[in-house]
């Protein structure tokens, strides 16, 4: 597994050429050293690390398309297509679409996918639809390559930013289960919305289901105050998902058995009406492989369950490793959690431990230190305003989901002022302490774009370090945890639920 993302990751160096020829060039030099070479086991794994690499470029190399696949370009073409999903509202809505018919012609996979400006004109996911336009390739030029790397990693290859004549040639399938969940969080953001003031509605729909359709002064705030994290769908929501499901499947009267088929549903829909965004699809994986390693019996090691995550979410899309920040810093965040939570946890011992404080401190220097790097080398910059503001936001977020899916709920109807008071209380908290960043403007380090070179040498640096940490705290107080029992993963009974937590946030 790790050598294939590292073929993946030696392919991201440049994303838009085919290695088509050298793949199979390194693939018959490997299989001709393992042929004359004497060494039977250490010619195996040479010869599997060395195929697993190959096919990590091969499987990036498959993504991108051949020039007259995407024949329609620069020029007028009339297009038919199904929505897949919009981004934005009113007449910045920018839909995706998945072709099916250019200028009368079959659109054939990949870069059958584009995404459209359609003026202002209205239309539902799931929809077929068609529209005349002028296609053209996004970010051709040097100052726009990160658009087009952002939109290729979503499959898109093409970009309309004026379509015309409109038309919806059918509707939404009854049957399409994305069409009702993209109803379902629509009908549930404006539910929110009608309940509370714009940002903390925001807020709250950010923390329930990542809908982070920030102000632009609110959006500054939380980048500054490092708390971007909150509004990210990830491992606390799936927590939740995983928990009440699993309750309520074995309050139902189901064996656990038949429970993980439920939990493993519910994880579904709730990764389809959140969105496939990186963090969601990392933490629901990680989370549905636990309850598979406990449904089969196996020990739960969380870091293979991490790498096999990487591994096989790279395998559907292998644009994620490089291009995609939410899916690199959300496995890092995780790795910060379990390599250096233990440490920084014996070091933090005359931190008071009432309301979780000393967990909270821990895991956010752990979070923060693996997450840094990474920061500095995709966006110039870093946070540390995160180790304090996290340390007073953290412990508000659980009563946030709670009150927040009250209000979400109850919404507008009779008595709403009282019900979603509590949650008007919390999520302005939260923006207040963001707010308090501002005091320190110091702390929002903007830093020089470093090299790739860098950024791996800052790595195998810090993992040199707790290595030698990590052995010199075992020496001294025992074994660091770094499997799934350290995570509060294990529970001991079948009504134990409480216990049953995933990866935290």
């Amino acid at each position: 597994m790790a050598a294939f993302l590292l073929g993946v990751a030696l392919h991201s160096l440049a994303p838009f050429m085919r290695f088509a020829t050298w793949s199979l060039a390194l693939l018959v030099a490997a299989g001709c050293f393992a042929a004359y070479s004497s060494k039977r086991r250490a010619v195996r794994l040479i010869f599997l690390a060395c195929s697993c690499l190959v096919f990590g470029v091969w499987r990036f190399d498959a993504t991108i398309p051949e020039t007259n696949q995407l024949f329609w370009l620069n020029s007028a073409a009339s297009f038919a297509g199904r929505v897949t999903s919009v981004s934005g509202q009113g007449k910045k809505a920018a839909y995706t679409i998945r072709l099916e018919r250019a200028n009368g012609a079959v659109v054939r996979a990949p870069g059958e996918k584009l995404v459209a400006k359609t003026g202002g004109v209205e239309l539902e996911v799931g929809a077929r639809v068609s529209f005349v336009c002028t296609v053209k390739i996004p970010g051709t030029f040097p100052s726009n390559l990160e658009r087009r790397r952002s939109l290729a990693r979503k499959g898109v290859w093409s970009e309309c930013a004026s379509a015309s004549g409109v038309q919806t040639l059918e509707p939404p399938s009854l049957l399409d289960p994305l069409t009702w969940l993209a109803r379902w969080r629509k009908a549930l953001t404006e539910r929110i919305h009608r309940a509370l003031p714009p940002d903390e509605a925001s807020l709250v729909a950010g923390i329930l289901y990542g809908d982070t359709d920030f102000s632009a002064e609110l959006n500054e705030d939380f980048k500054r105050a490092g708390l971007m994290h909150l509004v990210a769908v990830s491992g606390s929501n799936v927590t939740i998902v995983v928990s009440v499901c699993l309750a309520l499947a074995l309050g139902a009267g189901l064996r656990r058995r038949q429970a993980f088929w439920a939990v493993a549903m519910a994880l579904l829909v709730f990764v389809g009406f959140v969105g496939f965004s990186a963090s969601v699809l990392r933490a629901a994986f990680m989370g549905w492989l636990v309850i598979l390693a406990r449904h089969v019996g196996r020990m739960a090691r969380t870091w293979r369950l991490l790498l096999m995550a990487a591994a096989i979410l790279n395998l559907s899309n292998p644009w994620l490793l490089a291009f995609d920040p939410g899916f690199p810093l959300s496995f890092l965040a995780t790795w910060g959690l379990l390599a250096w939570t233990p440490i920084f946890s014996r070091w933090l011992e005359r931190v008071p431990s009432a309301l979780g404080l000393r967990e909270t401190v821990a895991t956010t220097l752990g979070a923060t230190l693996m997450t840094a790097p990474y920061l500095a080398w995709a966006f110039g910059r870093m946070s540390l305003a995160g180790l304090f503001t996290n340390a007073l936001a953290l412990p508000l977020v659980p009563w946030a989901m709670l009150w927040g899916s009250v209000a979400a709920v109850w919404g507008d109807w009779p008595g709403g002022a009282f019900a979603t008071l509590p949650a008007y209380g919390l999520a302005h908290l939260i923006i207040l302490i963001s707010q308090a960043s501002r005091l320190a403007p110091w702390l929002d380090w903007r830093v020089p774009k470093m090299e790739w070179v860098m950024l791996v040498a800052s790595y195998l640096w810090m993992a040199l370090w707790w290595k030698t940490l990590s052995e010199k705290v075992e020496s001294e107080n025992g074994a660091v945890d770094t499997d799934v029992s350290a995570l509060g993963l294990s529970d001991s009974s079948d009504s134990d639920f409480s216990r049953f937590n995933l990866i935290p946030r």
